[in-house]
């Protein structure tokens, strides 16, 4: 796996209109994976000149068991190979984008799903999260976040969570702690989107702004044994590190005069990840200028740390757009 650390970002020089995420005064940091698949079942032994039954698929992308041979028959065919799930092949699948529904810790919730159009079930693509801020829906920020372009479009399809906040606290977009209602929506979103398509297991990528930001971070840290990669704007945390399962390659932006997110909040979060990524606190200059790649990193696992000032204050610049595609479409 390559590190993008030194990855030539393309620049920006106008930012395009965009809706912008709402947050009702400054966020606070806020208080306190999916299980591999097993693998499948090896082929039995077939009657005398008979093949062995083929062993069956392992879930979530682990091999499956090849088959025993049959007597005095053919070995039967194992299961396949990482890099896939049960929904690789599968023909039929809904296209385009559209609102979904699914259970998850009791609740009915919902989330917009774009599906790249032709798509191709029998090729692994990345599945990117994009979770919102306050006041936000999935569908809006589908459109905020500006993910669906080049180099990312090509190999992976979105899924955009629609939180369910408290009436008495509708600012409050997420549920981030590990017992709460929003770990297990992110679970069941993951094994229907691997259930109903090609989703390479090894390319999980999960993004988000304000609000979302403290989502991104938390599912890094409580699914980093499942999340490859996260991309923070104008987040915090993780909260109760203590659960965490990273390392997780990181990109982080934030907004130096951010009136809603502490610019410090969004140093720890920094720090965290630096520290739990085993990189060093040598920095190197990245692309864009406002962008720091961060020396002695484990293989893979990358810290990029970008700040800014007089730009877009709260929300994400239209250069962080482009950053967090190419990124994301480096794994």
């Amino acid at each position: 796996m390559r590190r993008p650390i030194r990855r030539t970002l393309s620049s920006l020089a106008v930012a395009t209109t965009i809706l912008l995420a709402a947050c009702s005064g400054e966020i606070q940091d806020a208080g306190p994976a999916g299980a591999a698949g097993t693998n499948g079942s090896a082929g039995t032994t077939g009657a005398a000149g008979t093949t062995g039954a083929a062993g069956t698929t392992g879930a979530a992308g682990t091999t499956g068991a090849a088959g025993t041979t049959g007597a005095a028959g053919a070995t039967g065919s194992g299961g396949s190979g990482s890099g896939t799930t049960s929904g690789c092949g599968k023909t039929g699948a809904q296209t385009g984008a559209f609102q979904a529904t699914i259970t998850a810790f009791g609740l009915q919730r919902g989330y917009y799903v774009a599906i790249p159009t032709p798509y191709d079930p029998a090729v692994p693509h990345a599945l990117v999260f994009g979770y919102h801020g306050s006041n936000y829906t999935g569908r809006m920020m589908r459109t905020y976040l500006d993910m669906e372009k080049a180099p990312l479009v090509s190999k992976a399809i979105f899924v955009y969570p629609d939180g369910l906040p408290p009436a008495d606290n509708p600012s409050r977009a997420w549920d981030l702690t590990a017992a709460g209602m929003d770990m297990p929506f992110f679970d069941a979103m993951l094994a229907q989107m691997s259930a109903d398509y090609c989703v390479d297991p090894a390319r999980i990528f999960v993004a988000g702004q304000s609000y979302g930001g403290l989502m991104t971070n938390a599912v890094g840290c409580l699914r980093g044994d499942v999340v490859r990669a996260i991309a923070v704007v104008a987040g915090s945390g993780p909260n109760n590190t203590s659960q965490c399962k990273g390392p997780v390659a990181a990109w982080i932006v934030h907004g130096m005069d951010d009136a809603n997110v502490s610019f410090t909040s969004g140093q720890r979060s920094r720090d965290f990840w630096a520290m739990t990524n085993g990189c060093s606190t040598t920095t190197t200059q990245g692309t864009p200028l406002q962008c720091q790649n961060y020396e002695g990193c484990m293989t893979g696992y990358p810290l990029i740390w970008c700040q800014h000032v007089g730009e877009t204050g709260h929300q994400e610049p239209a250069w962080g757009r482009v950053a967090v595609r190419e990124f994301f479409a480096g794994f």
